[in-house]
């Protein structure tokens, strides 16, 4: 069936489906037979309940949605101080009943070309960025974390076509882990490069990004490579995250697996380039799929290290839940196989407020000015979908 005709339909019903890229284009997932919402309460029972069958699985014996970055700090015992919330769900995972593959030229026409308001309005400016830096920047010196990520969002009020921002986006910015979440009252369009865990058997891949650079008419992928391992600031950061997530890999791998399978390779996307490591490991027998998300989640690419007293001097900083952002997205088969990306480069649409979260990374080295840039260039290929 002709993939224009297949986002037309889907697109005119009124009930929930999922994009999601595949290294052949996308899947499409919709009928969904269960729908359910996480909260602190349920969410060690819903990851426990799915069933590990050793039987061949047809391909709908999955569950696809996302957590968010808060339920994920609660499954690892972080407390939060109190926070301005939008009462979006803390995560959302379904059941589908249909699968469709797609190839990759996502084309769609809106029927109404909605009038979308453009301005965005920043939750911290400049001055006030510059303030939380400095006092990250002390915590560094004084030792209580080594690396951190100040979180900015920008927000605006949006009637917006969640298809046929994601098809521009996919035809713009197109990312390994980009994928569309499109729900009654919400909706989530993201172009997300990184991969958090990419699980079959006892094999499991991590591949972290760590090192921004924006990208000009003089630069291309050499050159970029050239900045990067000249740049002490990214090469610095690059190697505490990787080491990071060796370590995340390593409490639930057999001893000596975690393995760099490629280290400090650069990656091409619309606006930027990053410098990206691939770590793998073999698990050790008894992991379930509870483990791996508790010591994998949060990513730690987007958190900063040390991971736990970072998320603890973040947490009692940022005064707006983080909702989606630096959560995970992705699947778990029902043989305990999965792949989940960290939710980055995205945008939550929930009662027409659209709200884009970006992160930079501060360690010993950085300039406030410069990481306030970089925040904007990562939100920039998303903001000109309102164009």
């Amino acid at each position: 069936m002709n993939t224009l005709k297949i986002l037309k339909d889907i697109n005119s019903l009124d009930k929930p489906y999922i994009i999601y890229k595949t290294p052949k284009g996308f899947d499409l997932f919709t009928n969904f037979s269960k729908k359910i919402i996480l909260s602190n309460k349920n969410v060690e029972n819903f990851i426990n309940s799915i069933p590990l069958s050793k039987k061949k699985l047809k391909k709908t014996d999955l569950y696809i949605g996302f957590f968010g970055y808060e339920i994920l700090n609660y499954l690892i015992g972080i407390k939060f101080s109190k926070k301005r919330k939008n009462h979006f769900p803390k995560g959302i995972f379904y059941k589908p009943e249909t699968i469709i593959s797609l190839n990759e030229d996502l084309i769609f026409t809106p029927l109404n070309d909605e009038k979308k308001k453009k301005q965005f309005k920043i939750n911290i400016n400049k001055k006030n960025y510059t303030k939380i830096f400095n006092k990250f920047k002390k915590k560094i010196k004084q030792g209580e974390t080594y690396q951190i990520k100040i979180c900015t969002k920008y927000k605006n009020k949006s009637a917006i076509d969640p298809l046929d921002f994601f098809c521009r986006l996919s035809t713009s910015n197109l990312a390994p882990e980009a994928f569309l979440i499109k729900d009654k009252n919400y909706s989530v369009i993201s172009c997300s490069p990184e991969t958090l865990i990419q699980k079959k058997g006892r094999s499991i891949i991590t591949k972290p990004i760590a090192g921004t650079l924006k990208k000009n008419k003089n630069l291309n992928k050499k050159k970029a490579m050239k900045y990067f391992k000249n740049n002490i600031k990214e090469t610095k950061e690059h190697n505490m995250i990787v080491d990071m997530e060796r370590n995340d890999l390593s409490r639930i791998c057999v001893p000596g697996s975690v393995k760099i399978e490629k280290e400090k390779t650069i990656e091409e996307y619309k606006d930027l380039f990053h410098y990206v490591s691939f770590i793998k490991g073999k698990l050790k027998e008894k992991i379930g799929t509870i483990n791996i998300i508790k010591s994998m989640m949060p990513g730690g690419s987007v958190i900063g290290c040390p991971k736990i007293s970072t998320l603890n001097l973040l947490n009692n900083q940022e005064k707006e839940s983080r909702n989606i952002y630096t959560g995970s997205f992705g699947y778990i088969k029902f043989n305990g196989d999965m792949r989940f990306n960290i939710i980055i480069r995205s945008i939550l649409n929930y009662k027409n407020i659209s709200e884009i979260s970006v992160a930079s990374g501060v360690v010993i080295d950085s300039n406030a000015s410069n990481e306030f840039n970089e925040n904007f260039i990562k939100a920039k290929a998303l903001i000109d979908l309102f164009k």
